[in-house]
């Protein structure tokens, strides 16, 4: 269960004038830079962080939800596996304390200090282990760029702050004041937080858990004492539930604001935060709902929403202060209440949500590019096009304000279109398309990326989606980008195999590509519909049946057209746009039913070999594009396919189902909710995580655009039809579907499953 933390950023100039059993004093709300219960390496305040995976000495985090080895026995932790055998070696863990600055690769913000002076963490060893440097860096030339040797680095070592002397396998507080980081002089400037292993101070092999990472600020007489002041238990009458006594609640029915009198920073100077703990055995175990540091008051609050989609038990619920030192008081239970059950709706409602947050987060706000992933590093304009789509579900759901997403959407593309006197837009292409990734900051190419034909139709199909949804200057703009692709450019004309076909993309080094949209997949009728609808530069009808269409079954299946590879993906995203049901192109052929087909069959391929790998089974399947242990791949499938060799491992993503979930409903819900049900360490910050391969334990760290979109535009498709009835509505689009010879049939109501 994720836990929901509550932390507060100081205003410049603000303070709460408290008094105190030891005179007046200024309360300073702490900052938390993270708990880590977002399920990644990016710190609460958008600093990203990383390990030492190079040798000599090597470390490598991970954000883990195992219980036991987070603090508080629910959410997440960091753990830290480093070796540093050899004498002289180390390793360290780094973590950026601000956002990535715009316009500044590399660089990032700094963060004041100025008002705190202490850091807080907790940490446990797997076994015990030697003494931990922890670092902090200060930007001695405002560049956002840590230069050894040039910056500053102050530094203190864990062990003298540790009660037991070093890291035990048990948890401890580490409070060291930052008066001992002495070669520090400006604490305006603070750019990382970097936690050190060294051979030399009795480190080799090991793995380490840090959570709860904060700083704050305490009179020095506090901070240096010894002994704390001991602190109470919170008061166990004055506790309610949604502002109610707790007696009266019979049920958790969604977000519940649980709230409790307890001392402030006036009644204890070394109080610094209460939590609320939730148990479902009768109190034999606790795991954490959430922090309040906000000690300048009296009654401390959370808001918490019980698991009514996984978890369907009796909750009991405490609450537990706590102070500087790591010293705690707890109450008795407080309440006993049942949940109500999700609905299937409420959890899909759930699952878009997630993954429309992820847009919500990563996108420029200078270009109004989307990243990739959730890793950092370059946009992609798939990710763009989905992203623009993504909000106009947002804004519909009521996610973002309808206004702030359109402005969001306005500023993504605009800079695909030329500005001014300008002659070329700032997102750099040619002949109206794409490269494949942009730098995120300037738009200009990234790498050595290529010009995209499949990818700058995700974008133009996003940007018509949204055209449609907004109308006015957004639908202006969005068929402006239409208008400026130059699809002949990149049609084969020479008699041939690949006559009539599209080349997959074009690169200054190596010209067009060799590689041509010339088999069946989803991604080819995405592009050649469009490029028949072109208001500016049509392409001939033809186009669409110039691609090979080879058709078979998977054993007792039904016959399909199937793909290169047949990953899952290649039956789903022209599906995402075009609403196929119920017509059929003048082959006769109904991509419907076709994706349906083929959806059927690569479950079933999962169900036929559960004996053979763990991931597989009625519930888990998916093999589609995604992430593995490996590393990124786009070739996974299942048979028939156009190689005749199928790829596949023990890999599943819950994108599978998810993307077809139009096609396959009943099973796709299914197949999700036992995902979700059965497998929590597959949920993270945005939702379900891009794969699992319980053959090897493995869980997808990094979420991607595409993998995203392929969770909320299909199911909110079989929620609503949204993206259908938008992108539908274009006069363009439907003179695509004319001109290619579609026609109405009678839809096979039996394909539904």
């Amino acid at each position: 269960m994720r836990l929901k933390v509550f932390f507060f950023f100081i205003l410049s100039g603000l303070f709460l004038n408290i008094p105190s059993a030891h005179g007046q004093q200024k309360f300073i709300p702490p900052i938390v830079i993270t708990d880590y219960n977002n399920g990644t390496l990016t710190n609460s305040l958008g600093g990203i962080s990383g390990g030492k995976e190079e040798l000599p000495g090597t470390l490598f985090p991970t954000a883990i939800p195992d219980e036991g080895y987070t603090k508080g026995s629910c959410g997440y932790s960091l753990q830290l596996d480093f070796n540093v055998e050899k004498l002289g070696e180390y390793a360290f863990y780094w973590m950026k304390l601000g956002k990535e600055l715009s316009g500044k690769d590399k660089a990032t913000a700094t963060l004041d200090l100025t008002k705190y002076n202490y850091l807080s963490f907790w940490i446990k060893g797997a076994q015990e282990e030697g003494d931990m440097k922890i670092e902090i860096h200060q930007d001695v030339d405002n560049n956002g760029i840590f230069v050894f040797g040039k910056d500053i680095t102050g530094y203190a070592y864990a062990n003298a702050f540790l009660k037991k002397g070093m890291v035990t396998k048990e948890w401890q507080k580490v409070t060291i004041p930052l008066k001992n980081f002495t070669k520090i002089t400006d604490w305006s400037k603070a750019l990382e937080l970097v936690f050190v292993f060294e051979n030399k101070a009795g480190n080799t092999k090991g793995t380490v858990y840090i959570d709860d990472i904060l700083f704050g600020y305490r009179p020095s007489n506090v901070l240096d004492a010894v002994k704390a002041q001991p602190i109470k238990a919170p008061v166990e009458p004055s506790f309610t539930v949604n502002g109610l006594n707790a007696k009266k609640c019979l049920a958790f029915t969604g977000v519940t604001t649980l709230a409790i009198k307890a001392e402030s920073v006036n009644d204890n100077p070394f109080i610094e935060s209460v939590r609320f703990e939730y148990s479902v055995d009768k109190g034999v175990n606790w795991k954490t709902v959430g922090y309040d540091y906000d000690i300048g008051k009296k009654i401390y609050k959370v808001e918490w929403q019980p698991d009514n989609s996984r978890d369907l038990y009796n909750y009991q619920v405490r609450a537990v202060a706590s102070d500087i030192q790591g010293n705690e008081k707890v109450t008795n239970t407080l309440v006993e209440c049942g949940v109500r059950p999700i609905t299937d709706d409420e959890f899909l409602s759930l699952v878009e949500r997630k993954a429309f947050e992820f847009f919500k987060d990563h996108q420029n706000p200078v270009t109004g590019l989307f990243y990739d992933t959730s890793g950092g590093g370059d946009a992609s304009i798939a990710s763009t096009g989905f992203g623009i789509a993504a909000f106009c579900v947002g804004a519909e759901r009521g996610w973002i304000d309808k206004k702030e997403a359109k402005r969001r959407i306005s500023l993504a593309l605009d800079t695909f279109l030329p500005k001014g006197a300008e002659t070329e837009p700032a997102a750099e292409g040619k002949y109206g398309f794409f490269y494949h990734f942009l730098n995120h900051h300037t738009a200009k190419r990234a790498g050595k990326s290529e010009i995209s034909t499949v990818d700058t139709a995700i974008l133009v199909a996003g940007a018509l989606t949204a055209g449609e949804y907004f109308g006015q200057d957004v639908k202006a703009k969005a068929e402006d980008i239409y208008k400026r692709v130059e699809w002949e450019k990149f049609l084969c004309k020479e008699k041939g195999g690949y006559y009539n076909c599209y080349s997959m993309g074009w690169s200054p080094e190596r010209g067009f590509l060799e590689s041509y949209w010339d088999y069946y997949t989803d991604e080819v009728v995405l592009i050649t519909l469009l490029a028949i609808g072109s208001p500016a530069h049509p392409a001939p009808p033809e186009v669409f049946y110039a691609w090979a269409r080879n058709k078979d079954a998977y054993k007792g299946g039904k016959p399909f057209i199937y793909s290169w590879h047949g990953s899952l993906f290649s039956y789903q995203y022209a599906n995402i746009w075009f609403n196929f049901q119920g017509i059929a192109d003048k082959q006769g052929v109904n991509w419907f039913e076709n994706s349906t087909n083929a959806t059927l069959a690569n479950r079933q391929f999962c169900v036929d070999n559960a004996d053979k790998f763990k991931g597989f089974g009625p519930n888990m399947w998916g093999i589609t594009s995604m992430s593995r242990p490996e590393g990124y791949t786009m070739h996974f499938g299942t048979p028939p396919t156009g190689n005749g060799e199928p790829e596949y491992d023990d890999t599943v993503s819950p994108t599978g189902p998810a993307g077809s979930i139009v096609f396959t409903p009943y099973l796709s819900l299914s197949a999700l909710k036992y995902m979700y049900v059965n497998y929590p360490k597959l949920w993270g910050q945005y939702g379900f995580r891009d794969s699992v391969n319980l053959e090897k334990s493995w869980y997808a760290s990094v979420y991607y655009g595409i993998g995203e979109a392929m969770i909320l535009l299909p199911v909110e498709n079989f929620r609503s039809g949204f993206l259908w009835k938008n992108f539908m509505k274009n006069e363009f689009v439907k003179q695509a579907l004319l001109k290619a010879g579609f026609a109405k049939v009678k839809p096979n109501k039996g394909a539904q499953k």
